[in-house]
């Protein structure tokens, strides 16, 4: 038994007219991204054995390489079903010649790849491995719990020409066409250098141990099936880790997963007249659940953009104990690296030079929030930043200039550039106990990466007010970071920053009374008035400054919290060291 792909041979006539009727408008698709199984590209495309396809008309549909000692060689096919996460057979990750698992750096993911040749610079991706998953009864010996999960170390891109494809729920696809596509063995025993498809049925079981009881009797269980025909239309070498799809509702989804067939007489490469088998994908949904973090219907409608969301685990909040004293051993001394220069208002800053800003994203691309690096797995932001029915989706470090592949200082080659921004999954959310939408009061929250951060020269941690001296230092000025709204009333491209001055209680209470009222202790209060200040979407960021700590470092003394004209009046800040042991008490390593 070999690994397969595609092979297509003109031994009947069908052809089968499949019209893909979007849903609702691009701009629409584009702001939920979660939407799964449904191509960006509008067309009507003839499918017949072996039809190549168009760009974009399977835009998860994956290319897993192997990386060797000289070159890098294509293996198999995959399939992504969300922003991070790669399905694909668990023989793809082994190396073909001595069958031991490759390690991850050994593998990477190519997404809106359609020539295998020619790669478009606007339509592909090239993704990292973070970590491999296979069942735990998954050997490699032989095609049983052929199934893995690749982790993308970062997120992908959503696009017209990379989408997730939605997961079967149905439990028995027998007798039902499906779509297989892949780069595997053509009519011509070579592989095909453009994305081909081809329709093939379910058979059942019976039908299938008749076809060749040797090949398929020791493997085929409830997480095996058969499709294809045994007239020269099957999977072949290089289609392996493919998917086949069904289209349910104008909606495509991932049925099977290309595993193996029988071997050509005397050949490594695939017998045409034989039927291939599939991983049946329904069989493995709890375990794919368990992996992913997402969440499947327990019956067989068509998933929504909700149910394909990453279910965030929930942090219940811990209380401060008085009695305790927290010295919290999480936070890095080694922190808050900043050199001072001169700041001017809505001052554009320097690559590397706030390298603990975090953007955070949401579904809607139009919505951004700040927060702060403060270690290894914690980002420090705004309640607001938060809240159920905003709910972030992933948190971006190393972030200068939005939208811009490459960050440099300087327009010439030899320009200091920083190395690509990291995307992290979010584990958890943190948020105050005693927080209440609407107000003001405790709007602090932090959020638990999914995994820890691995800290470079464009991603540092910030230094947090951990002493007393630095709990009881009052700066008398302060900077701003943010991509927020500017003077032009749009948001910034490009992290900028800003000096402020602070301001005594007295002065806040008079124009911002009564929200300030009586909570002195637990914000800080800017004066500026029709100057520089915080804006819509700098919610979240830092309010700091350099002071004594192991030298001088950056400290953050406030998280943007509440404002009431973006610089027409005073704005209010969260103040960090108030809240320093809720910090301590909430963080785990």
């Amino acid at each position: 038994m070999i690994p397969i792909i595609i092979f297509r041979k003109n031994v009947f006539n069908f052809i089968v007219l499949i019209v893909i009727i979007l849903l609702s408008t691009k701009d629409t698709l584009q702001q939920d991204p979660f939407q799964c199984g449904i191509p960006q590209i509008s067309r009507s495309e003839l499918i017949v054995q072996g039809h190549d396809t168009i760009a974009g008309a399977w835009p998860w549909h994956a290319a897993i390489y192997h990386r060797n000692r000289r070159s890098d060689s294509y293996a198999c096919g995959g399939t992504l079903i969300s922003e991070q996460f790669v399905l694909t057979a668990a023989h793809c990750v082994f190396d073909p010649d001595n069958r031991q698992q490759l390690v991850n750096h050994r593998i990477f993911v190519r997404l809106g790849v359609h020539n295998l040749d020619l790669l478009n610079r606007k339509s592909f991706q090239q993704h990292e491995i973070h970590k491999i998953y296979k069942p735990i009864n998954s050997t490699g010996d032989d095609f049983r719990n052929d199934i893995a999960i690749l982790e993308l170390s970062t997120l992908v891109v959503l696009d017209d020409f990379v989408q997730p494809a939605c997961l079967s729920l149905s439990k028995d696809l027998t007798n039902q066409y499906g779509t297989v596509i892949g780069w595997g063995v053509a009519e011509n025993d070579d592989i095909s250098r453009i994305l081909k498809s081809t329709q093939i049925p379910v058979v059942d079981a019976v039908t299938c141990l008749k076809s060749n009881r040797k090949v398929f009797g020791n493997t085929l269980d409830e997480g095996i099936f058969c499709a294809g025909y045994t007239n020269g239309t099957s999977v072949c070498n290089g289609d392996s880790g493919g998917g086949l799809f069904f289209n349910v509702d104008n909606a495509w989804y991932l049925g099977g997963i290309v595993s193996y067939s029988k071997p050509r007489d005397g050949s490594n490469l695939c017998d045409p007249k034989s039927y291939g088998a599939f991983t049946k994908v329904y069989t493995y949904l709890p375990w794919i659940s368990s992996v992913t973090k997402l969440k499947f219907l327990k019956d067989e409608e068509a998933l929504t953009a909700d149910d394909l969301r990453p279910e965030l685990d929930s942090c219940e909040p811990s209380d401060v104990d008085p009695s305790k004293t927290y010295t919290n051993t999480l936070l890095p001394r080694n922190c808050g690296v900043y050199l001072t220069n001169r700041i001017i208002k809505g001052n554009r800053t320097d690559v590397f030079e706030f390298p603990w800003m975090a953007l955070i994203l949401y579904r809607t691309p139009h919505r951004v929030c700040a927060g702060t690096l403060i270690s290894k797995r914690y980002v420090l932001t705004s309640t607001r930043c938060t809240w159920a029915y905003i709910e972030p989706i992933k948190v971006r470090l190393g972030e200068h200039t939005i939208g811009q592949d490459r960050d440099c200082n300087g327009l010439d080659d030899n320009s200091d550039c920083a190395p690509p921004v990291r995307d992290y999954r979010i584990e958890c959310i943190i948020r105050h106990q005693s927080y209440t939408p609407g107000t003001i009061s405790h709007t602090i929250a932090l959020i638990r990466l999914d995994r820890n951060v691995q800290f470079e020269d464009h991603i540092q941690p910030i230094c947090l007010p951990v002493t007393d001296f630095l709990k009881k230092l009052n700066p008398q000025k302060y900077i701003i970071t943010g991509w927020g709204d500017t003077e032009l009333e749009r948001k910034s491209m490009q992290l900028l920053k800003t000096f402020v001055t602070s301001a005594k209680p007295y002065f806040c209470r008079s124009w911002i009374h009564p929200v300030f009222r009586k909570r002195d202790q637990r914000q800080l209060c800017v004066k500026q008035t029709d100057g520089p200040d915080a804006c819509l979407g700098d919610s979240g960021g830092p309010l700091g400054y350099s002071a004594p700590y192991n030298g001088m470092r950056f400290i953050q003394f406030g998280i943007v919290s509440f404002g009431s004209g973006c610089g027409a009046v005073p704005s209010i800040y969260t103040k960090v060291a108030y809240y320093m042991d809720w910090i301590s008490a909430n963080m785990k390593s």
